[in-house]
């Protein structure tokens, strides 16, 4: 055995020749030489040439060869090392050493720093004092072996809200006394955290670990660190982890990072029951006409308010929506006699709209100016805007002459004029082909009048919306004239089974959906959504009801109404400003994603889409352009929110946000539920605008080429027929409806909040 008793050390140059030196082949073979590498502390590497002596005697010296290009200084134990050539060793005993036959010689040689390439046979030979060879022969050295960090995270449990253990995982790279490991933690993840063979600390989002005493560990060792007890944020997403290993001096043992998603299911939804439809009131019919008998009536384009009517002149109705059998009152500010006047719309031969009831020369007062106040339980500002002091101007009987559909209350002194919106159900029980849906609720809350919208600002905003107002958008009409009366007069020229409810009867009613119809339309935004509301279409999916979300922006802000007249509604931006009010604030499990398939993005400017092959533009000469469809606000796919099975992304394309200018992405989604129900979720505002070609004035295309209106038409005829999966006809006509009256474009309130 050789004891260590000297070291001595060696400069090395490059070389560009190896020497392999074996006296016969047959001494080769039993020498047995082998050499293998390991990694130093300080980055170098160590070769250990080990031998088999052939002739007993005593050493004098022995010779190895190394890699051509091997630099470094060398050093050695028991002897002394010098240079011979460029690539060869020569190693001398410091005393006098004795080996028999048999024994195993073991020569390290420290601090070399090895060229790239391998493997190398690298010769070994050790020469006697009487001039005999002890040993010779080679071995084949491989290549050092190097290691990458390779980290990883088990995650046993990895659901947004939930609690989990996880195991942090990595391959050391540099040989030390591990003494501590540094992990990063989930996003917004709390304790308690616990861990098992040593002691964690906790600090800025990291874990570090400790042993209770320094480990050895040499390049390969794989680290395996439990953390347990970690309760995840409500939000997932894909999260960074760093994971670093060092010794108590700092020397980094390894350090690198890796990527896990974390993604929620779709939150679990309340049952809404399915009450019973109301028995019919006398004098109500038990059926309604067919759209295509309804609108083959007599149309009238006196509907219209002319932009140079707009005035101070203000109404509104104390019911959202009715039905037959039902009396809705008036409240009008004005002070002169009016004309009430109450239009079904639809088709009518392009005229868009029908009288239905009037009554002329209506006393009428100037109402006061509505209030504005109200605190919460805390004593937070409500900032809520309410007329429900104006007196009644007068009470409108809905009966039999009322059939079911969306109307304008007209009300006018010949000077000025101004609408009142109402939707009238279909309460018979009758199923419908389908259902178009009125955003209500978002209607409030961008209504201004009076001061305050939810959108005002975050200081004075309202965190308290009533419908005891008129609105100041639409010339009185809310956003249905903007946004959608064209989806209205699209389905009724087309002779659909259509019927109509807005946001508070969803919220009411929900439990019904499936037995009012198959299939349900939501509008370009309808953005505001009660725990009900969100429940009721949960549930219709899950029931067979086909949803096709004709905008984007859907369910994206948490709204309570405050009572069961559902009169008004409340929104929480006190806990954190506009964040608070989004359904997403209540954990990823609740966006809108999970739900109908993508998720609000941005407001934009407009962006203009491309047609493709696809089946939504069967009917469309592919690459046709339609400059400003992009518009309003957009969804798109997140990567890190859950997506239904099957989903799939069957249309893309971009705009600009209006807050920062920079390209915002688009996505149409659909795919198909467990019951067969279909979803789409078309992620722009633009389909109802197009099909009358008149969008919103402050929209980059707001009155869009007869040809984009013909390629929309066709679309939403595509979209109807594939969400419907059939049950929907839509009549082969090519050419899409004319509107044969001029009505005035409007702005369209909008938010860089959604």
């Amino acid at each position: 055995m050789i004891r260590k008793l000297l070291v001595a050390a060696l400069a090395l140059v490059v070389g560009a020749v190896a020497f392999v030196f074996v006296d016969r082949a047959a001494d080769a073979a039993a020498a047995g030489v082998s050499i293998t590498a390991t990694q130093a502390t300080n980055g170098t590497t160590t070769l250990t040439y080990r031998a088999t002596v052939l002739k007993a005697g005593t050493i004098r010296e022995i010779t190895m060869a190394i890699p051509a290009g091997t630099a470094g200084r060398v050093t050695s134990v028991n002897g002394t090392v010098r240079s011979v050539t460029r690539t060869v060793l020569r190693w001398t005993p410091a005393r006098v050493t004795k080996v028999a036959v048999g024994a195993r010689l073991a020569i390290p040689l420290y601090g070399l720093k090895l060229p790239a390439g391998g493997p190398w046979t690298l010769g070994f030979k050790s020469m006697g004092t009487a001039n005999q060879v002890i040993t010779s022969g080679a071995g084949v050295l491989q290549p050092l072996r190097t290691y990458t960090p390779q980290v990883a995270v088990v995650v046993s449990n990895p659901i947004p809200a939930q609690t989990t253990n996880i195991v942090y995982q990595a391959t050391i790279t540099r040989a030390g006394a591990l003494a501590a490991v540094r992990m990063q933690l989930p996003t917004d993840a709390t304790g308690p955290y616990t861990t098992i063979n040593g002691t964690l600390s906790i600090s800025g989002g990291y874990a570090t670990w400790k042993p209770k005493a320094p480990i050895n560990v040499s390049p390969g060792a794989r680290l395996g660190i439990p953390v347990n007890g970690v309760k995840l944020s409500r939000f997932g997403g894909t999260m960074t982890f760093n994971v670093s290993a060092t010794t108590s001096t700092g020397t980094v043992l390894t350090s690198g990072s890796t990527t896990r998603t974390f993604i929620a299911p779709p939150a679990e939804m309340p049952a809404v029951a399915a009450d019973a439809f109301a028995g019919i009131p006398a004098g109500c019919p038990r059926t309604w006409p067919t759209t295509t008998a309804e609108n083959a009536r007599t149309g009238t384009g006196d509907w219209v308010v002319p932009a140079t009517m707009n005035g101070t002149m203000a109404a509104y109705l104390t019911q959202v929506s009715a039905t037959c059998g039902d009396t809705v009152d008036l409240k009008v500010t004005s002070g002169n006699n009016v004309s009430v006047v109450a239009y079904r719309m639809g088709y009518y031969d392009g005229l868009g709209a029908r009288e239905v009831w009037r009554q002329d020369d209506v006393r009428t007062v100037k109402q006061p100016d509505p209030t504005i106040g109200g605190t919460t339980a805390t004593g937070q500002p409500l900032n809520m805007v309410s007329a429900a002091s104006w007196t009644k101007t007068l009470s409108i009987p809905i009966d039999k002459d009322w059939v079911p559909g969306t109307y304008l209350i007209k009300v006018s002194d010949g000077v000025e004029a101004t609408y009142a919106p109402l939707t009238v159900r279909d309460d018979t029980g009758t199923k419908h082909d389908l259902l178009i849906q009125q955003a209500t609720a978002t209607w409030q809350a961008y209504n201004a009048y009076g001061g305050r919208s939810f959108y005002t600002s975050l200081a004075s905003g309202s965190g308290r919306l009533t419908f005891d107002r008129p609105y100041n958008e639409g010339q009185g009409s809310g956003q249905y004239l903007s946004l959608e009366q064209g989806l209205v007069f699209w389905a009724e020229s087309k002779g659909l089974d259509v019927t109509y409810w807005t946001d508070n009867d969803l919220d009411q009613y929900g439990g019904q959906l499936k037995d009012r119809a198959g299939t349900l339309f939501l509008p370009g935004h309808d953005e505001y959504y009660s725990l009900r509301m969100r429940a009721a279409i949960s549930q219709a999916i899950k029931q067979g009801v086909n949803v096709a979300n004709l905008g984007a922006n859907a369910a994206y802000r948490y709204i309570k109404f405050t009572d069961e007249s559902r009169r008004s509604w409340d929104i929480d931006r006190y806990t954190d400003g506009y964040n608070s009010t989004t359904w997403r604030y209540q954990g990823d499990a609740y966006a809108s994603q999970p739900l109908l398939g993508a998720d609000y993005v941005c407001a934009v400017t407009a962006g203009t889409l491309t047609t493709s092959s696809n089946w939504m533009f069967k009917g469309v000469p592919v690459g046709t352009k339609l400059p400003g469809f992009i518009a309003g606000e957009v969804d798109y796919v997140w990567p890190g929110l859950y997506k239904q099975p099957g989903q799939t992304t069957i249309v893309s394309g971009t705009a600009t946000c209006h807050t920062n200018g920079r390209v915002a992405p688009m996505d149409t989604t659909v795919y198909t539920a467990p019951s067969g129900a279909r979803v789409l979720n078309a992620s722009t505002f633009a389909f109802g605008c197009f099909l009358v070609r008149r969008c919103p004035s402050n929209w980059a295309v707001p009155e869009p080429d007869a040809a984009s209106q013909q390629a929309v038409a066709t679309m939403i005829a595509n979209v109807t027929t594939w969400v419907s999966n059939g049950a929907i006809t839509v009549p082969n006509q090519t050419a899409a409806a004319k509107v044969r009256v001029a009505v005035p474009k409007s702005k369209l309130a909008t938010s860089t909040e959604g």
